[in-house]
């Protein structure tokens, strides 16, 4: 009889390594492979700690990717269903409300929209609204909120960068621009890197932040 789990699409392995977070052992890394529409063949990983929660994922391509920025200039409603594909090393700009996500040390990978990106930074900006520890920073959070609701609905035009020094994003439209980063630019950006070093002997493997 074959046993179910076998098809399963997610690969469950155990890594021989503290948590970066609560020095447990024990931690384990599911992987499963996803091919992207433009991108190819991915891998998209998540390593867990069974005893404090913490989570990193990421999504890496195949093949090696060049320093490269994807600039897209979302117009309508239609263009909030574009993909984004970003690693966690991936730096994510919002140029008209002035708004950047930077990977860190617990940086994580997802894949989504532009509207899903928007989203993700109307968290930030309501957490300022709420939490920003002066009546300036709080009014100038509420104001980008008032701009992203514009956007989320289809009535403000806006432009998504992605800046990843190791090429694993993208902006998957026939629209969206690639251009290279030059190594001045790579220097600027942060990475957020955590290492999976695999060792070839069996399939336990070693982590480090």
């Amino acid at each position: 009889m074959t046993d179910p789990l076998d098809a399963s699409p997610v690969r469950d392995v155990a890594l021989d390594a503290p948590c970066p977070v609560c020095g447990a052992g024990g931690l384990r890394m599911r992987s499963m492979a996803l091919d992207l529409p433009y991108f190819g063949d991915a891998l998209q990983t998540t390593v867990l700690c069974l005893d404090c929660g913490f989570r990193h994922a990421d999504v890496l391509l195949t093949r090696e990717g060049a320093p490269t920025r994807h600039t897209f200039r979302v117009g309508d409603a239609k263009d909030l269903r574009a993909r984004v594909v970003r690693s966690s090393s991936a730096t994510v700009r919002v140029p008209e409300i002035r708004a950047v996500m930077e990977p860190g040390p617990r940086s994580e990978a997802f894949i989504s929209n532009t509207e899903g990106v928007l989203h993700r930074f109307r968290d930030i900006f309501g957490f300022l609204a709420r939490n920003a520890n002066t009546g300036r920073r709080r009014h100038a959070a509420e104001r980008s909120l008032d701009r992203l609701a514009a956007m989320i609905e289809g009535r403000e035009p806006f432009t998504i960068v992605l800046e990843d020094p190791f090429g694993n994003s993208a902006i998957l439209h026939e629209d969206a621009v690639a251009e290279p980063l030059s190594d001045k630019e790579v220097r600027r950006l942060k990475t957020g890197v955590f290492t999976l070093e695999l060792r070839p002997s069996g399939p336990r493997a070693r982590a480090s932040p």
